[in-house]
């Protein structure tokens, strides 16, 4: 089931296909597999049939619709979409035991405070993500450029050049899904 998040200036679409791995099992092109996920996002917002493009900094656009914003993620069978008026990004993770391993790869220091919450640590990482797709990769270093200051209820709390940014987030099921708004 598709499930819609509205915020004021972007709309968020994200389900689980629950036959992916049977999908990926049987061989079907992984590939292949994404990008209906997507598709059927997509169609789902009323924008069934836009062929998506890509800008050279690799960030992804409507090309019938190029006054609109486009951010997708996709993680082992979940996906994850959001179009706005706004420069948008998005990101969805599945639970990883990695991400406790590999935290001093994208933790900074002023995020160490978070460093034994294997929660929180999904939640840099998206935040991370979905700020770095906003940006359309133009941040050179974002281990240390980008700090997660807080966690609230569904809030998060990015700090960047000196300016806070509020990103959104749901954890469902053994998903992370962090988005701009």
């Amino acid at each position: 089931m598709i499930s819609i998040i509205n915020n004021p200036n972007s709309t968020v679409a994200y389900f689980r296909q629950d036959d992916y791995n049977q999908m990926i099992a049987a061989g079907i092109n992984k590939r292949a597999v994404e990008k209906g996920g997507i598709q059927k996002l997509l169609q789902k917002l009323g924008y069934d049939g836009l062929e998506i493009g890509y800008k050279q900094t690799g960030q992804p656009y409507l090309k019938e619709k190029p006054e609109l914003f486009l951010s997708l993620s996709h993680a082992k069978g979940w996906f994850a979409v959001i179009v706005g008026s706004e420069s948008v990004g998005i990101d969805i993770q599945t639970v990883s035991s990695r991400l406790q391993q590999g935290q001093d790869y994208f933790r900074n220091e002023r995020e160490i405070q978070f460093s034994e919450d294997a929660r929180a640590l999904h939640l840099i990482w998206g935040a991370k993500e979905a700020f770095y797709k906003l940006k359309e990769g133009q941040i050179p270093d974002l281990k240390e450029e980008v700090s997660l200051i807080s966690i609230g209820g569904e809030s998060l709390v990015l700090e960047f050049e000196s300016e806070k940014h509020d990103l959104g987030y749901k954890i469902v099921d053994e998903a992370f899904l962090v988005f701009t708004r």
